[in-house]
């Protein structure tokens, strides 16, 4: 760990200060990149296939979707849609991943499957459904069996509504010059898209996992973090649970970014530097003009030196 350090409050009524070791921040669509990393080791052993109709594994699907495979559907090519109205705020619980599909399955598709790039949550919760009929385990336990426990990141935790049995920072919104508490929502509607929760220090353990071979092949780590392209040939700068591209200077890079009800959050990923940034805010839509990749520059140009 080079440097690790919190500003501000995880608690502002009770002005207690940020603890980058154990306080636990939505970390939003970073979700996806742990999502995607249990989904590439499953991958791995050949107990799941990226190319073939999820029909294989989800035999009540609608016929609508029936055709699509998890490498369309989890790089955001399958045309599922993302969030409508005030779906992000949900408030109901779900007891597992299979029934908030109801929210969107039946719904007609936005294109054809790999016409266009159409980035979307729920096509996670669909991608973390069939991996657990894959499976027969609860995708819980996948994530933890599959990226818990081979990367040691105890942090790593579903967010429940009622999560009070560990360190868990107060959410806010910015609203009309002032901070208040984010709307309570229940993210169990899309853990594997939205829904975890983490320390800035353990996550950035887990984004140092994909820096070389170990606990992913590096032919894994490729296919994962590469762009995918849409039918016509044309680059999304997205893969499976990842973005990619080059910072200002030609560095190459890749991660995620995210949002939730009260959570701003980021992971770049410099492989060829050996370096991982993660920024977390506990306010949501928090304007962050691009921090981690000016932490980036600063890191990187203070090794050239």
């Amino acid at each position: 760990m080079i440097w690790s350090k919190g500003y501000g409050f995880s608690n502002l009524e009770k002005k207690e200060e940020v603890d980058t070791k154990d306080d636990l921040f939505r970390i939003g669509s970073i979700s996806k990149t742990v999502t995607g990393s249990a989904m590439a080791r499953l991958y791995e052993r050949r107990e799941i296939n990226l190319d073939i109709p999820i029909s294989n594994y989800y035999k009540d699907c609608p016929k609508n979707i029936c055709n699509l495979t998890l490498r369309q559907i989890s790089g955001h090519l399958a045309g599922i849609r993302h969030y409508r109205g005030f779906e992000f705020l949900s408030n109901i619980h779900y007891d597992n991943v299979i029934d908030p599909l109801e929210v969107f399955i039946h719904d007609t598709l936005l294109c054809l499957p790999g016409e266009k790039f159409s980035y979307s949550t729920y096509a996670w919760t669909l991608a973390s459904a069939v991996m657990q009929m894959t499976q027969q385990k609860t995708f819980t336990d996948i994530i933890a069996e599959e990226v818990k426990m081979p990367l040691h990141i105890t942090d790593l935790k579903p967010d429940y509504k009622d999560s009070t049995s560990f360190q868990r920072v107060s959410f806010y919104i910015f609203e009309d010059g002032t901070h208040r508490p984010a709307p309570e929502v229940d993210n169990s509607n899309k853990w594997a898209g939205g829904g975890f929760l983490c320390s800035a220090e353990d996550l950035a353990r887990f984004g140092f996992a994909f820096i070389a071979p170990g606990y992913l092949k590096e032919e894994t780590i490729t296919t994962f973090t590469q762009s995918q392209t849409t039918n016509d040939g044309v680059k999304t700068n997205n893969g499976i649970g990842f973005f990619s591209g080059a910072d200002g200077k030609g560095r190459p890079w890749f991660g995620h970014g995210g949002g939730s009800a009260g959570g701003t959050s980021m992971l770049k990923i410099y492989p060829e530097q050996d370096l991982v940034i993660v920024t977390l805010v506990n306010m949501s839509s928090a304007q962050m003009d691009d921090l981690a990749t000016r932490i980036g520059d600063i890191v990187l140009d203070q090794k050239k030196k």
